[in-house]
């Protein structure tokens, strides 16, 4: 279900852009015709997504250390808790 809404809006997306085009009469140029600063557009996408995947992977380093001090501190409180005898 989720892929078919994707892919519905993806197509939605193609044919606005299109429509625009067409309205315009002319192209529209998502990136810079000059090679050079096409260079830099995706080198600065690929920074980008570098960091987005630095955050998601310290997000979970982060996560996984708290589970596993709130781990060691149940095993902890288990250990000094009083037992019924």
């Amino acid at each position: 279900m989720r892929r078919l809404l994707c892919s519905l809006v993806f197509l939605c997306l193609q044919a606005t852009t299109v429509w625009a085009q067409t309205a315009a009469g002319t192209k529209i140029d998502v990136f810079p015709p000059v090679p050079y600063d096409q260079a830099w557009v995706y080198v600065n996408l690929g920074f980008i997504w570098a960091g987005i995947i630095g955050l998601v992977i310290l997000l979970r380093m982060k996560l996984r250390e708290l589970e596993r001090t709130q781990r060691m501190e149940r095993e902890e409180a288990e250990k000094t808790a009083p037992l019924l005898e």
